[in-house]
């Protein structure tokens, strides 16, 4: 199994190269980075990160700016490896100085653009080394580039509405959950006191927040404990395949955000799958890449059935009722595209109709979470109310 290095190794003057590579042992990945000219000294296998986007981490800003500088040289006439140059200039801003080094050198001792890109994972990621692959082998190098500085703009506006429509729950959960903890470890500790010198009779709703309070002041250390290891135990399990295959189908059943999951990732399939295909990627193969760098694994398993059924000679049509998320639409208007010969312009069509419904349906949750999460404040701060302020007319009853 293929698999990402992380390596550490010294050049013939003895300067220091890190760098990441793509192999299927140590031993292959030593060899290629020996054919390099480099004498490694560490190489270890990269512990993989879940990540949103088909992307993954690398920097899409950055990704950007690399691509336009050379679709804009290559389409000027200048020759590759001049272009490189150019660009390596200013390949400090954009952290890939020792990747275009290396590309350079690779280019020159024969191999193909897609090759020696896909030797720098983090930075290219597959389905943009794929696409170039495929822009190589028809020719369409040129169209590729540009198609491709769209889509990885098109795939930041896209993670970006994701964050920003779920940055305000997310902040207003951890803020709330801050204000339960301060209250119940310090404030309501020192109300209870003062009511149980006096031996007021307290109703059960304060009962019951001082009760909690004591748990919360008592093991609130190992309350923080058991929340780190909860945390790291989750992170864990979600970087098996087990694991993330389970929360990509828990997101997608959380009400209003499960559906912006599934319009965010078939946004993605479609705007990729048209870039593949134009670029002369048969299907079959656009549907294996798409599913081995879909974002959310229950749709890459769904995208996998997709080729299967080709695979199998078999119509999207008989097998509607097998794709649970992705929308019937999509797939009845593939096979309108295969059989008129226009899966291009309809994909094209696709991703810019699900770009417009993700960007309403963002605008829909935040609207929709503002006033509940305004309810569930209220609700916390009248529970404390009433548990702190009820005994205060008992005390009036004891004082008289």
């Amino acid at each position: 199994m293929r698999q990402i290095w992380t390596y550490k190794a010294r050049d013939p003057l003895g300067q220091a190269v890190k760098g990441e590579i793509e192999g299927e042992s140590r031993e292959q990945v030593f060899q290629v980075i020996s054919e390099k000219g480099l004498i490694p000294t560490s190489v270890k296998v990269r512990n993989e990160k879940v990540t949103l986007g088909n992307f993954g981490s690398a920097n899409r800003e950055k990704l950007i700016i690399f691509t336009k500088k050379l679709r804009t040289l290559y389409r000027a006439g200048i020759p590759l490896m001049r272009s490189l140059a150019i660009i390596e200039r200013g390949a400090a801003e954009l952290d890939l100085t020792e990747e275009i080094k290396g590309i350079r050198s690779d280019l020159q001792s024969g191999l193909a653009l897609s090759k020696t890109l896909a030797r720098y994972p983090r930075k290219f990621p597959p389905i943009y080394v794929n696409s170039i692959a495929a822009g190589e082998a028809s020719g369409k190098l040129e169209e590729v580039l540009e198609q491709l500085a769209n889509l990885v703009e098109k795939e930041m506006i896209l993670n970006r509405q994701i964050k920003s429509a779920i940055r305000y729950p997310i902040m207003v959960v951890v803020a709330i959950s801050l204000a339960v903890f301060v209250l119940m470890s310090f404030v309501v500790p020192r109300f209870a006191a003062i009511y149980g010198k006096f031996g007021a009779d307290l109703p059960l709703p304060t009962k019951i927040v001082i009760g909690t309070s004591e748990i919360f002041a008592g093991y609130w250390h190992v309350i923080i404990v058991l929340l780190v290891v909860l945390f790291l135990a989750l992170k864990k399990y979600m970087s098996t395949e087990k694991g993330r295959l389970k929360w990509d189908a828990f997101t997608m059943r959380i009400p209003l955000l499960g559906e912006l999951v599934i319009k965010a990732n078939v946004t993605r399939f479609a705007a990729m799958l048209k870039i593949l295909f134009q670029s002369g990627v048969p299907m079959i193969t656009c549907l294996n890449i798409l599913q081995e760098t879909a974002s959310n694994k229950v749709i890459g398993n769904e995208i996998g059935q997709m080729a299967g059924s080709f695979e199998q000679g078999r119509e999207l049509g008989s097998d509607f009722k097998q794709y649970r998320y992705m929308p019937t639409m999509v797939l009845e208007m593939l096979e309108v595209g295969l059989e008129s010969g226009s899966v291009e312009s309809i994909m094209e069509e696709m991703a810019s109709h699900y770009e417009m419904e993700l960007d309403y349906k963002a605008r829909h949750l935040t609207a929709m979470l503002e006033p509940l999460m305004t309810l569930v404040i209220g609700a916390m701060v009248l529970v404390l109310a009433l548990a702190i302020f009820l005994p205060m007319w008992n005390l009036i009853q004891v004082f008289r």
